[in-house]
């Protein structure tokens, strides 16, 4: 009997765990709402200009119910993750390798940062005289604004790793590379994680932007365009909050990989 209690103690307390939590995560959602709603029953913004809330749920629902949405989506989805996925192979392999020498680090840092600082839309002109207005475009877009910013970290990672683990592992007979895969691969993981956790973000608001100026049959970016150009508002505010779901949701799905990956970092037990 006293277990049952217990039991029904644990769940109820887990509850209201789950509740509060809800209700954290919705408090400012919610009020940004209202105060949407506010703004335009007030007519502090021209309702042509700020349709309320649930005229633009409607509109949103109607992309999605419609399917029109998807085909934007999936390219979107598409060629954000080609040029991610590039850039995590490249400039993870790349700052191992330079991150393991340290006069080639101290050679090769300066110049990689100077490159990660220079803001990746300047090189539009460049990539559409290069490329076109193709997909590869996009992709090289995506893929140049991630590539430095993850090599960087990353090098970061290795230089700093456990000096006193090298030593014991070299004592102990370990070759350089056994000294590479088990300890300065896995000491820089949670910088390089700091990396690829930043460059996620950056890397659908590059390709956002691309489809926007380039132009594309398919995309969010594209979308968005095309809803401003025709004066479609409603839709133009739903897109908005697509993309930022978009978004969103990788974010979450990769801080689950990062606990996964790198349990024992504390920027993945946030």
């Amino acid at each position: 009997m006293s277990a049952e209690v217990e039991h029904t103690g644990f769940s109820a307390r887990s509850l209201c765990g789950h509740m509060l939590w809800t209700g954290r995560v919705l408090l400012v959602p919610v009020v940004l709402i209202v105060i949407w709603q506010i703004v335009h029953t007030s007519g502090m913004a021209s309702p042509s200009l700020l349709p309320s809330p649930w005229t633009t749920f409607k509109a949103c629902c109607m992309l999605f119910y419609s399917g029109e949405i998807l085909r934007d989506i999936e390219m979107t989805a598409l060629r954000t993750g080609c040029g991610y996925g590039l850039a995590i192979i490249v400039g993870i392999w790349l700052a191992l390798l330079i991150g393991t020498y340290r006069p080639l680090y101290d050679t090769a840092i300066l110049s990689i940062d100077f490159v990660r600082s220079v803001p990746v839309t300047i090189l539009f002109p460049v990539f559409v005289l290069v490329l076109g207005i193709s997909h590869a475009s996009k992709i090289g877009m995506v893929f140049t604004g991630c590539v430095f910013i993850i090599a960087l970290n990353t090098a970061y990672g290795v230089i700093q790793s456990n000096k006193t683990r090298k030593q014991m592992a070299v004592l102990y007979g370990a070759s350089k590379w056994q000294i590479f895969r088990w300890i300065l691969f896995f000491d820089s993981l949670p910088q390089t994680m700091v990396g690829l956790r930043v460059t996620l973000s950056l890397s659908l608001v590059i390709e956002i932007l691309c489809e926007m100026f380039m132009g594309s049959q398919y995309g969010l970016g594209q979308r968005v365009t095309e809803a401003y150009t025709t004066y479609s508002i409603a839709e133009m505010y739903g897109l908005i909050i697509v993309v930022g779901v978009f978004g969103f949701g990788l974010n979450r799905v990769f801080v689950l990989i990062e606990k996964k990956v790198v349990p024992w970092s504390t920027q993945a037990q946030r």
